[in-house]
C-alpha cells in the first residue's frame, strides 16, 4: 500500500494500492486545499510504501507519465 502523508501537519491522507493512484490523490487534495484557500496555498507531500521500501523513483515516474497525458 502506498500512503500518500501531509508532511507539513504529519498526517496521514490516504492509502491506495498502486502509485499512480497515490500521486493523483495528491494533485486532487492539493486542487481542493487551493480551492478552499486561495490559489497561493501550498502543503508537502510524502508517498511512502507500507513497508517501509523506498518508492521515488516509481512516484516520480508516475508524475512524468501524468505530466504527458496532460498534455
Amino acid at each position: 500500500m502506498y500512503i500518500l502523508i501531509d508532511t507539513f501537519n504529519k498526517v496521514e491522507i490516504s492509502k491506495h494500492r498502486t502509485a499512480r493512484n497515490a500521486v493523483k490523490a495528491q494533485y486532487r487534495h492539493l486542487a481542493a486545499v487551493k480551492k478552499a484557500n486561495g490559489k497561493n496555498s501550498y502543503l508537502t507531500y510524502s508517498i511512502k510504501h507500507s513497508s517501509g521500501r523506498d518508492v521515488w523513483n516509481e512516484v516520480y515516474s508516475e508524475k512524468v507519465k501524468i505530466a504527458f497525458d496532460i498534455l
